[in-house]
This record gives structure tokens, C-alpha cells and sequence, in this order.
């Protein structure tokens, strides 16, 4: 029996009203796994230029490249960051101007940590290329490690974590689980030089 699209969605809102707790009606809306998937995506770009980018950047090109690229994460982090805010504001609650301002300047002070982030990634390359005797070279670690794609998100994330940024931090590190294999907690304090070899035991 063919089942017309009528009665299809039927069936399903017939569903969503018999199976609650997975539903999200007519609340605040959530941060957006696609969006936050791209951000996290963009991210890797402004952490590692030319290494993440399907085009070569040319030095002379590099300050523009990187003050578009940095304006466009501003923007779209900072509506990532104010649904997350009015998901579940730490502390008083915010109306919608307080809401947004607030996330822009937690967006602003999340970019500025950026350098900080690259050197702390830096350490971690340089760990798997002289931990690692199969390792060629570093840009080898950069684009054939799993390692140092999950803890270069993770590290992004652990910034939002301590600003007590809900939800974000999470999806951060679930998606570059999903693409490396490697589950890090966007809580977990990660020090210098962190390498990780992934494996089975004998």
C-alpha cells in the first residue's frame, strides 16, 4: 500500500506527539551542528594557513585572506555563541541586546586566543614529528595525523569551555571525533607537547 505524503507526515507528528524528549518545539533555538561543523572547519583554516584550504595562499595574500576569513568566523560564531547564550545564559538572565552583546565580545576575546592556540599546536606537531619515527616531515603530522586535527578542535574548544559557552564545546569535539576517531572532552587540561598515537594492542 503506497502511502501518500499527506499521510507520511501524519505518521510523524502523530510520532512526535506520542514520543516525547526528543523534540525541540517552540523554545529557544539551538546552535547549529552544520554551522558549528563549517565555523570549526574555518577555524582549522586561520589555525593552519595553506594547510586546510583547497587553494594555495600566497604570502602577499595573506592579510587579506585572514581578516576575511577572521570576519566571517566573528560573525557567524558570534550567532553560534548568542542562540547558545539564550539557550541556557550562565547565570542572571540576559535579554535579547544584553544576549548579543555579550556574545560578540566572548566571540571577540575566543579570537584573540587564537595565537596563544597556535603555539600550543606548534609544541603538539612538534612532539609527533620527533616522537614519531615514521614522520617525514611536520606538514606530513599537519595533514596526515588524525591526532593533531582532534586536538587542535579540541584546544578551540577547551577556549569556550572555560567561558562556560554551553553546548558549543561539545559539538566542537563530537565532530572532530566523528572525523578523526579520537574522543578528547573540550574540558580536559591538555599541556605542551601532547602527542597521541592511536592503535590496537597486540
Amino acid at each position: 500500500m503506497k502511502l501518500s505524503v499527506t499521510e507520511l507526515t501524519d505518521q510523524l507528528i502523530a510520532s512526535y506527539a506520542r514520543v516525547g524528549g526528543i523534540n525541540h518545539l517552540d523554545g529557544k533555538n539551538l546552535p547549529s551542528k552544520t554551522a558549528i561543523a563549517s565555523i570549526a572547519c574555518d577555524l582549522l583554516r586561520l589555525l593552519f594557513p595553506g594547510f586546510f584550504d583547497e587553494k594555495s595562499i600566497h604570502s602577499s595574500q595573506l592579510k587579506v585572506e585572514t581578516a576575511t576569513l577572521m570576519d566571517s568566523v566573528l560573525g557567524r560564531l558570534g550567532d553560534e555563541i548568542y542562540k547558545s547564550l539564550e539557550y541556557a545564559a550562565p547565570g542572571k538572565k540576559m535579554d535579547a541586546r544584553d544576549s548579543g552583546r555579550v556574545a560578540h565580545a566572548q566571540t571577540l576575546d575566543f579570537l584573540s586566543n587564537l595565537p596563544r592556540v597556535r603555539d600550543l599546536l606548534q609544541t603538539d606537531t612538534e612532539a609527533a614529528y620527533q616522537g614519531d619515527p615514521a614522520a617525514l616531515s611536520k606538514e606530513e603530522v599537519i595533514v596526515a595525523y588524525p591526532f593533531i586535527e582532534a586536538i587542535a578542535v579540541q584546544r578551540l574548544a577547551h577556549e569556550l569551555y572555560l567561558q562556560k559557552i554551553p553546548l558549543i564545546p561539545r559539538i566542537m569535539t563530537e565532530w572532530a571525533h566523528s572525523r578523526t576517531g579520537i574522543d578528547l572532552h573540550p574540558g580536559a587540561e591538555i599541556g605542551s607537547h601532547f602527542l597521541l598515537t592511536t592503535g590496537r594492542a597486540p
